[in-house]
């Protein structure tokens, strides 16, 4: 998957990290936050009153963790794949959408500003970065997933490197 973000010419790949589709990936994030907060209730009701919960802990801790087991086998599917990742290059920023395709890309020397957006709650932890440029007036978006996300930081060293961002 590296050679295909190679060929728009934004020079060898630094950095390769995981970008959601803003409805469907904040969506997974409040349900699956939801869902641990439900199980959480659960095991304190269970030890609260274990006569008014039967055997439905057990089957709530076997959903939470075939939920969170997928989550974590479908983000390394997708960076496999190379679908919805946001890989930052000597030479500029490409995003792919999620067949694997660069949906978006933006050299460095067109780099005219970084923006970032965080959303933070008890369920749903996210970046909106928005990389404007000079020679359209729509910036490049994408939505990078926690309330920590690794790519913020790596996307403003690397754009600082490249003598794009001060």
């Amino acid at each position: 998957m590296r050679s295909r973000v190679a060929g728009p010419g934004l020079g060898d790949i630094r950095g390769d990290y995981a970008v959601i589709n803003p409805s469907m990936g904040a969506m997974t994030q409040v349900l699956r936050g939801f869902l641990l907060l439900l199980w959480i209730a659960l095991l304190v009701t269970t030890v609260v009153n274990p006569s008014a919960v039967d055997d439905n802990a057990a089957v709530m801790t076997g959903v939470v963790a075939a939920v969170y087991g997928l989550k974590f086998g479908w983000r390394r599917l997708t960076a496999r794949l190379g679908v919805n990742r946001c890989y930052l290059c000597a030479d500029g920023v490409a995003v792919t959408d999620r067949f694997g395709r660069i949906r978006d890309s933006v050299m460095w020397n067109e780099v005219t500003g970084v923006r970032d957006m965080a959303v933070v709650s008890l369920v749903l932890g996210c970046h909106r970065i928005e990389i404007s440029r000079s020679r359209t007036p729509v910036p490049l978006w994408f939505v990078a997933p926690g309330a920590k996300s690794a790519l913020v930081q790596a996307l403003l060293d690397e754009g600082r490197r490249a003598g794009a961002l001060q």
